[in-house]
């Protein structure tokens, strides 16, 4: 940051109500609405179904529930008078869902009024939603597995012992209800399992709407009569294996330590990233220097007093964290920028005990750590066995358990996560090629979806890009050149389909053999990081797990300058929003797109988010540029007015003329479900100047314009269209032009930024930031004293 062009602040907006929402769904195509009889197929389904449940005694309705097929997502309210409840949506197109009453009535007389035409109960949505349905039928035990345990199902049952994670669901109404029907359940299972002498019930962890998520580890015949038996079929909803984590094989490199300067720890006063890993060693002279004995812990059960790495991936992430890169040269200077907290939450296998809960550990780590002013968490682990996928995909969107923790911990304090996309395999790779597959197409495919949690939707998802085409020691060529893409990267969207991962760094490239039948790793390629031993001290790998931690250090160097700032409290959107708005793309992008799909619109995104960020440019200000920012909350169904300087000479040059916008939110999410994930949206618009700014209120007041891309009078037209660049929790967008009239600046361009509740009960206001720098990139007219001088205008006009 240049002392002498620091940042400004802007002064607090305008605050405007906005009209009510008009409804939101996009309604259906003429054909479907016009296909009617499927009413009277469904009502045909429905009253055999009801006859036959009516036959059955009340202990027999208890274990029975029903799988309905659908068109694409419903919403929980398609069931509200139906006497139906969801018992898991399963996936985007298949729910399971069981009858409260003790017969079909309700859903039958439903259906009919759907047939003929009749509002229903839920109105013109829910009809909507009921012709999405496709087919209604008696649900299976083996219903309730996820993908993997299906398939594996008949080695599992004649298996020694299963682990497995699972959802136990109460359907009482009341909280309190549900949570003492959860407890008969686990005590049910305590006695099921005879006190271990047929399974264990390990971790658990209570959600919203009656769910509880569990690990539990039992005999496979057990496991069956879990899966099988009536008594357990509405209270077990859900199976699903543990998490999978990549395991970390280091190749050393032969260097002597002593040879490279001394290192010294940071200054007191920088910040703190916490690494949620395998453990760090302080014995590594790199990690030595950047850890303190009173920021380890361990979050094992099996091993809580020992915090230390035992298979290197935690202190390589660690020494990327505090350094950004390593350099090894005879001399070189290594100079760290953060302290690091260690979290250890992988045992010496590099995976989560058995009977751990993750979302559990993670909330614990944060709890912990918190408190103690840690802003910043890297998680550069992956669950191998979860690919987001919405598509393809029948059990992802409802089972993103570790993803939603990671955003409400996020929300609740206020903090910043740094997570992984997650890596393909070598296999996958290889197979990808043989099968015709071209780089980058393959990186595309539902295969390569990131992996969970890297759609979490307040955490910043990092996807790798290459470190370069040097092969050391082989024939081989580089499969990924400068800045593009990592051959082993996953790609978004995330869970609202937002831009994921939002941003990349560097995390390695691979190599193929000259004939093609191979892909592997090269020392050239790869990225040196520290080891978990005192010697050899470095080691080199690749992967997103290194990428992240390099965007934690970027974090923690843009926190420390705005602490210096003398802001106060830094809020993690605020942290975000400069990190963010510093992206730009490396290496040759054209190139890249030029091999891409060209039938898919702006694909890159989905492998290269917003860019590559750049810490030291983030609070960078100088004569022909100026960063204006904004910290608060925005109270729901609100339109926030700023005031943005854009100076009048810009009229004089020829030169580009650049203004970048980035605006962050950390809304409420869903506790349960994921299709109004968000409690509110933001979406923001920019006006130019030559536009009177009642206008540019009245038109932000109305939903149907805000809502869409439709543009509006004077509107500033920026690269995304509204509708993509709102759809997640971090919104950037950049506008460039030549040509600058006078009267586009005769006022202050204005950046309306507008809250939209989603949910029907009371929500607070959201905390949001934003960012935006207004560059004359062609340094023709020393912008930022002129746009100083502005901004004191509108202060002293409020005061």
């Amino acid at each position: 940051m240049n002392s002498d062009f620091p940042p400004k602040q802007l002064a607090p907006p305008r605050i405007e109500k906005r009209r009510p929402d008009p409804p939101r769904r996009q309604p259906l195509p003429p054909e479907l609405l016009a296909q009617r009889q499927i009413a009277r197929i469904l009502g045909l389904k429905v009253d055999s179904l009801n006859k036959l449940y009516q036959k059955l005694t009340n202990d027999q309705r208890k274990a029975i529930f029903f799988k309905i097929t659908h068109d694409g997502t419903i919403t929980k309210n398609t069931f509200d008078g139906t006497g139906l409840r969801p018992l898991v949506d399963r996936s985007h197109g298949v729910t399971l869902v069981v009858p409260r009453d003790e017969n079909l009535d309700k859903l039958d007389d439903k259906i009919k009024r759907f047939a003929t035409d009749e509002p229903s109960d839920g109105g013109f949505l829910s009809g909507q939603d009921f012709a999405r349905f496709e087919d209604i039928e008696l649900g299976k035990p083996k219903d309730r597995l996820s993908d993997e345990l299906f398939a594996a199902y008949d080695s599992l049952v004649a298996s020694q012992f299963v682990i497995c994670e699972i959802e136990m669901i109460s359907l009482h109404r009341g909280r309190n209800q549900q949570r003492l029907e959860l407890e008969s359940i686990r005590q049910d299972l305590h006695s099921a399992f005879a006190s271990g002498v047929h399974g264990t019930l390990f971790e658990h962890q209570e959600h919203g709407d009656g769910c509880c998520r569990a690990v539990i580890r039992c005999t496979g015949a057990m496991f069956k009569r879990l899966v099988e038996e009536a008594f357990w079929q509405r209270r077990i909803a859900w199976f699903e294996p543990k998490p999978r984590f990549e395991t970390f094989h280091s190749v050393w490199h032969n260097f002597q330590f002593d040879k490279l300067a001394p290192i010294s720890s940071p200054p007191e006063d920088a910040p703190v990233v916490c690494v949620i890993d395998s453990g760090v060693s302080p014995g590594n002279p790199f990690v030595q220097p950047v850890t303190k004995e009173d920021l380890s812990k361990s979050f094992l059960k099996t091993a809580p007093d020992d915090p230390f790495d035992e298979v290197g991936h935690g202190s390589g992430v660690a020494s990327l964290v505090a350094y950004y890169a390593l350099t090894l040269e005879d001399g070189a200077d290594n100079t760290p920028k953060c302290w690091i907290a260690n979290a250890r939450i992988l045992g010496p296998d590099n995976q989560i005990e058995d009977e751990r809960l993750f979302g559990k550990a993670l909330e614990e780590i944060v709890e912990h750590f918190a408190p103690l002013g840690v802003r910043i968490f890297n998680l550069s682990v992956a669950d191998l066995a979860k690919k987001w996928n919405q598509d393809t995909k029948r059990t992802q969107p409802r089972s993103s358990w570790t993803a939603r923790v990671i955003d409400q911990l996020s929300q609740k304090h206020d903090v910043v996560f740094v997570v992984a996309t997650g890596n393909l395999l070598l296999t996958d790779i290889q197979e990808a090629f043989k099968s015709g597959g071209t780089y980058p197409h393959y990186l595309l495919t539902d295969e390569s979806r990131i992996l969970d949690p890297g759609q979490a939707a307040l955490a910043l998802s990092v996807g790798s890009i290459s470190s370069g085409t040097l092969v050391a020691h082989a024939p081989d060529t580089a499969i990924a050149l400068d800045f593009e893409p990592s051959p082993f990267t996953r790609c978004g969207p995330g869970i609202k389909g937002e831009t994921k991962p939002e941003i990349v760094d560097v995390g390695g490239n691979l190599i193929r053999t000259p004939d093609g039948s191979m892909v592997r790793a090269n020392s050239g390629t790869n990225v040196v990081m520290a080891s978990h031993q005192l010697t050899p001290a470095a080691v080199h790998k690749f992967g997103t797990s290194f990428a992240a931690p390099r965007v934690s250090h970027k974090l923690a160097v843009i926190l420390h300058e705005l602490n210096q700032l003398g802001i106060g409290h830094v809020s993690a959107p605020l942290l975000k929003a400069f990190l963010v708005n510093s992206v730009s793309y490396r290496g040759d992008l054209a190139g890249l797109i030029e091999r891409g799909d060209p039938n898919s619109v702006k694909w890159w995104l989905h492998l290269l988010g917003y860019g590559f960020p750049d810490s030291s440019l983030a609070t960078e200000c100088d004569d022909y540029s100026m960063l204006l920012f904004h910290q608060g909350e925005l109270p729901p169904n609100q339109v926030a007015f700023f005031d943005i300087p854009i100076p009048v000479s810009l009229a004089g040059t020829t030169s580009t003329k650049r203004v970048t916008v980035t605006v962050v939110h950390h809304p409420e999410v869903q506790k349960w479900g994921l299709e109004s994930y968000f409690g509110s949206d933001l979406k923001w618009r920019m006006f130019r100047g030559d536009i009177d700014q009642t206008t540019v209120v009245e038109a932000m007041s109305r939903s149907e314009d805000v809502e869409t891309d439709a543009e509006l009078p004077n509107e500033v037209q920026f690269d995304h269209k509204i509708t993509r660049r709102s759809r997640g929790s971090v919104q950037h967008d950049i506008c460039e032009w030549t040509m600058h009239k006078e009267s586009y600046s005769q006022n202050h361009y204005t950046l309306a930024i507008a809250s939209h509740q989603r949910w029907d009960r009371d929500i607070g206001p959201t905390p949001f930031a934003m960012v935006v720098q207004i560059e004359d990139t062609g340094a023709q007219v020393p912008i930022y004293a002129e746009i100083a001088t502005r901004l004191e205008q509108p202060i002293e006009q409020r005061i």
